[in-house]
């Protein structure tokens, strides 16, 4: 009859350690994402097509301005192009590269080869290590859960350093 008790007392102190420990994300990837509203940067936007004019990739970023070592933020939307409704049910990839060398790969922070997206959008951050001319590379793979020839969009990204801080122009 004692161990009962005494097994609720360990439960509940094993439950009190586990919410002290802190979980591992990174406050600052959130807490600077002007796509969650806390953040008063304007948000940029390009616009591309893929080769085939099925999709429109909408890439959204901020700030425009970033002390180095921050990150940048990115939204990508995909849109079909002759309808302009958004594409639910998409696996997508993020790619950046600089000249031909693959920096960051979206999926490869889930161990996944793609990103599923349900609403047709795809958030993420890279910190630029340097100035110089990147590619923002966003891929389709697969839409309403059956796969698809590969779908891609470049963005051309120039990243400036000024006064302790890179401007990011992107275009297409």
């Amino acid at each position: 009859m004692k161990a009962f008790p005494l097994f609720h007392i360990i439960l509940l102190l094993g439950f009190v350690l586990i919410l002290k420990i802190p979980a591992n994300v990174s406050g600052l990837i959130f807490e600077n994402n002007p796509f969650y509203g806390l953040h008063n940067d304007p948000i940029r936007s390009v616009e591309a097509i893929t080769d085939d004019n099925l999709i429109k990739v909408k890439l959204e970023y901020a700030p425009s301005a970033i002390q180095i070592g921050s990150p940048e933020f990115f939204r990508a939307t995909l849109y079909y192009n002759d309808k302009n409704e958004i594409v639910l049910h998409a696996d997508t990839d993020i790619l950046i590269s600089k000249n031909g060398k693959e920096l960051y790969k979206a999926s490869s922070e889930f161990s996944q080869p793609f990103v599923h997206t349900p609403n047709g959008i795809v958030l993420s951050s890279y910190k630029f290590p340097d100035s110089g001319q990147y590619i923002i590379t966003a891929k389709i793979l697969g839409i309403n859960f059956m796969p698809v020839s590969p779908k891609q969009v470049d963005f051309t990204v120039n990243v400036t350093e000024s006064d302790d801080k890179y401007d990011i122009d992107i275009g297409t």
